[in-house]
């Protein structure tokens, strides 16, 4: 019994530790979607898009193991979601563009939860490659 339940236990805790980073990453990006729709919203009123008038990034480090901070500009149409040192997950950014409505979102690790993409081995052509492993979500 005892062998039986020490394998069970090491089986499923590292299959625990990869639900929590799934966890991370679609909470955290959700908060970032969720502050570009309220951007929208505030720009529809008439009121400032200012990155620190949004309540959904009021809080930067609301969201267990990343940052929040602002992105491209300082409108609350784009954010950074940067992941803490200590966890090992992909950065997110989002950012629209207020004239077309446009949403770019990415990544910085397409091998870590939530980032998705390929890795891309790119030929230099002087004998070396780059390695690219930036995405989207």
């Amino acid at each position: 019994v005892i062998a039986v339940l020490a394998i069970l236990s090491a089986v499923a805790i590292p299959a625990f530790n990869g639900v929590q980073a799934n966890a991370r990453a679609s909470a955290v990006k959700n908060g970032l979607v969720n502050g570009v729709k309220e951007c929208v919203v505030r720009a529809a009123d008439n009121k400032s898009t200012g990155f620190s008038q949004a309540q959904s990034y009021a809080n930067p480090t609301a969201y267990q193991g990343y940052t929040i901070t602002e992105g491209v500009d300082d409108t609350c149409y784009s954010a950074t979601a940067d992941a803490d040192s200590e966890t090992v997950d992909s950065d997110f950014s989002i950012a629209m563009d207020a004239s077309t409505g446009v949403v770019t979102k990415s990544c910085t690790n397409v091998n870590l939860p939530g980032c998705d993409g390929d890795v891309q081995v790119i030929d230099n052509g002087d004998n070396t490659t780059t390695t690219v492993t930036s995405g989207t979500w």
